[in-house]
């Protein structure tokens, strides 16, 4: 809404010359004040002007240090931690006294270790590799992997241990755990969570050498594991493992 300019009027006295006042009325031209309205309208307009160019600055400014802001930074050493899970269980052990004063616990702990990863991961990339629901996608060529990385090497590893632990006492440790793997091979049934893991332990991967392989299919077709392997004479288990006929089946305890 624009104001209207009206013409502006100056009174003044003058001094009486015949004898009377008169009164001068005098009209001032409108085009001064409308010359000094737009002066001030070009003013705001500059002020104006300068105001955002500030803002534009201040904004720049800003940009400038959000992109050029330093971010966290993490540096994760080359091997410098494991994560580990332990479990465990206690059994207590009775010594048979009328009047218990003292107290035994054998306690048993398991490990599993694994290395830390190297490389973070994120939340937000956990799907990138996942498979597209909009239909399947081409599955890429197996690579080829050498034959010697074929091998379970950790249980290859375990039964060099235990042939080398029975060998240093002075006893023949192939033979042995040839006749453990082929007695492991005459038991059909399993009774408690030890002998399901000593069960596990003592079954060959195909992988590994044929005379472990070879003592397990002889325990599966029922041939006498003690005459088979008769320089295995007293092993290290054999206080440990026992059989137990129960009509066509056997179990370990």
């Amino acid at each position: 809404m624009h104001t209207p300019i009206w013409p502006a009027y100056k009174l003044s006295w003058n001094e009486p010359t015949h004898g009377c006042g008169a009164v001068r009325v005098e009209v001032v031209n409108a085009a001064k004040s409308s010359s000094r309205q737009h002066m001030n309208l070009f003013a705001k307009i500059i002020v104006l002007l300068f105001t955002l160019e500030a803002v534009s600055a201040l904004e720049a400014n800003l940009t400038s240090w959000r992109h050029h802001r330093r971010q966290k930074r993490f540096l994760i050493y080359q091997n410098g931690g494991v994560i580990k899970f332990v479990s465990g269980c206690a059994f207590p052990v009775p010594f048979m006294e009328k009047k218990a004063w003292r107290q035994l616990i054998w306690l048993m702990n398991f490990h599993y270790q694994f290395n830390e990863p190297q490389t973070p991961i994120y939340w937000w990339k956990l799907w990138d590799s996942s498979r597209n629901l909009k239909g399947p996608l081409s599955q890429p060529a197996a690579p080829s992997v050498p034959a010697r990385l074929l091998v379970d090497e950790p249980q290859l590893l375990l039964f060099k241990f235990a042939e080398a632990y029975m060998n240093q006492l002075a006893q023949n440790g192939s033979a042995c755990l040839e006749r453990l793997i082929c007695e492991n091979g005459q038991v059909d049934e399993h009774s408690g969570l030890y002998a399901q893991l000593l069960h596990r332990l003592l079954r060959p991967h195909r992988t590994l050498d044929g005379k472990y392989l070879d003592a397990f299919r002889m325990g599966r077709h029922g041939v006498d594991c003690r005459k088979s392997f008769p320089e295995a004479h007293h092993c290290v288990l054999d206080d440990y493992i026992h059989l137990h006929e129960r009509g066509p089946e056997q179990s370990f305890l």
